[in-house]
C-alpha cells in the first residue's frame, strides 16, 4: 500500500502538537514545520541571518538564532513585515518538506503539520491525500494563549494574524473542533486515520 500523505493544519493554540503527538503513535510519521522554522531561524539557521539583514539587531538573540518573541511583535502588529517573513522563510519551509516527502519509510502514512497550509499556497503542492484541520473557539485559543504567558492583546493579535478556524474547517477535507480535551481530539484523530487509510 502507497504510504498515504496527510497535512495538518489549525490555528494557534488548538491542539495541533496533541494531534501529532497521536498521529505518531497510530503509526504515522509526522514533521512539524514549526519545529522545521525553528531550526531555520536557529543559530547558523539558513534563514536566521536573511531575518536579521531584513529586520535587524533587535530581532536577533546574542546566540545568533532569531529571538522569536521580539520578531513576534514586530511581524504580528504589521502586515507588511510578516509579509517579509513568509517571503524568507517559506521557499526555505516548502524545500525542507519536499526532502521528507520524498524519503523512503515502512510508515502507512505520513502527516505534516503546517500551521499556514492556506496562506502559504501549501494546500496546493505535495499531492495531499487528504487535509485535517484542528481548530477550536476563539474564547479557547485566547484562554490557551493567555496560559503560554501572552497578553490577551498579544494573543488577540496572533489569532487575527492567520485565516479565521471556521474558514480552515470548511476548506479542509475533515475538521476536529478541539474545545473539548484530549479524549475527544485523540478519538476524532483516530477517525482521521481511518479515513485516510480507507
Amino acid at each position: 500500500m502507497k504510504t498515504r500523505l496527510l497535512a495538518v493544519t489549525g490555528g494557534i493554540a488548538c491542539g495541533k502538537s496533541a494531534a501529532a503527538l497521536h498521529l505518531s503513535r497510530l503509526g504515522g510519521e509526522v514533521l512539524d514545520t514549526d519545529i522545521v522554522t525553528h531550526s531555520l531561524q536557529g543559530p547558523g539557521g539558513a534563514a536566521a541571518e536573511v531575518v536579521a539583514r531584513e529586520f535587524g539587531a533587535g530581532v536577533m538573540a546574542p546566540d545568533g538564532s532569531v529571538d522569536r518573541r521580539r520578531l513576534g511583535a514586530v511581524v504580528f502588529a504589521d502586515a507588511a513585515a510578516m509579509a517579509r517573513l513568509d517571503a524568507i522563510l517559506h521557499p526555505l519551509i516548502s524545500e525542507k518538506v519536499r526532502e521528507w516527502v520524498g524519503q523512503g519509510t515502512s510508515a502507512v502514512f505520513k502527516a505534516v503539520l503546517v500551521p499556514l497550509l492556506y496562506e502559504a499556497g501549501f494546500d496546493k503542492v505535495f499531492g495531499w491525500d487528504m487535509t485535517l484541520a484542528i481548530v477550536c473557539s476563539e474564547a479557547e485559543q485566547i484562554r490557551r494563549l493567555k496560559g503560554r504567558g501572552f497578553s490577551e492583546e498579544e494573543a488577540k493579535a496572533r489569532i487575527a494574524a492567520q485565516m479565521p478556524c471556521a474558514e480552515k474547517a470548511r476548506r479542509a477535507d475533515m475538521a476536529i473542533w478541539n474545545d473539548e480535551g484530549f479524549d475527544h481530539l485523540y478519538k476524532e484523530v483516530e477517525k482521521a486515520v481511518e479515513r485516510l487509510l480507507a
